[in-house]
């Protein structure tokens, strides 16, 4: 095995799961743009299509329970929100989406189908108003946030919002290989560095530790890092890294 390779495993293997952490009870599901990056490339992609798979059955059992609720609906009505839930179920994982579900469905029976374009109408204007880099992932990004965030934050909170993801789509939009490799760097440095509550505060429940583990680790043996790569990560870039006011 060359040096290399070797250093590879090694790094990877900083990602061990930590037995026995302190998790909370109450868990409150992460927002889909709660992130201080975006990581996009086959692996992540692929990743996230794998997952999808794996939760297909457990998708569908709580999509034929909010379809049962829509439809005691009028008929436009009841279209109108299943596309938007299965809107949502891209960018939630099944955690995710149980939890979001029953405030899903109460904003189906309260909220107006003239207030939802009113109010994308708004974000897609204040969105524009902000000089983007326009590359076809920032687009995607922006359309996604256009029609989630309506459903996700009260009308107080959609400039706030709007604001937080225009910084995470800013710091988002160079997506070059070298980039992408030492923002993958500085998250395993992060976790190597983490305490046992750090790591609950973050992640909140077991289940999204691990999946954000299983990512990180394919993508820290895609990129090869080595462990210069990730010990030469200072503490000021993770602080950086994890301002997302930043």
């Amino acid at each position: 095995m060359r040096d290399g390779e070797i250093d590879s495993f090694i790094a990877s293997d900083l990602l061990r799961y930590r037995k026995n952490l302190p998790w909370k009870r109450e868990i409150i599901s992460p927002g889909c743009w709660e992130r201080p990056y975006l990581i996009d490339n086959h692996i992540t992609r692929a990743y996230a299509e794998n997952r999808r798979m794996e939760e297909s059955r457990e998708l569908a059992t709580l999509r034929d329970a909010v379809e049962r609720e829509l439809a005691h609906y009028p008929a436009a009505k009841q279209r109108l929100w299943l596309a938007e839930y299965r809107f949502m179920e891209k960018l939630m994982s099944f955690r995710q989406l149980a939890i979001y579900a029953p405030a899903f469905l109460t904003l189906s029976r309260v909220m107006p189908r003239k207030m939802i374009f009113c109010r994308r109408e708004v974000v897609h204007r204040y969105l524009k108003l902000h000089s983007l880099q326009r590359t076809p992932f920032v687009e995607k990004l922006c359309r996604q946030f256009v029609r989630s965030s309506v459903l996700l934050y009260p009308a107080e909170s959609l400039v706030l919002a709007a604001d937080k993801f225009i910084r995470l789509a800013s710091r988002s939009a160079d997506q070059s290989k070298k980039l992408s490799r030492h923002r993958v760097a500085i998250l395993l440095r992060s976790h190597q560095m983490m305490s046992d509550a750090e790591i609950c505060e973050r992640f909140q429940c077991e289940e999204i530790y691990l999946d954000e583990l299983a990512l990180l680790t394919k993508l820290a043996d895609y990129y090869r890092l080595t462990l210069d790569d990730i010990f030469k990560v200072s503490v000021e870039e993770i602080n950086r890294f994890w301002d997302i006011q930043y």
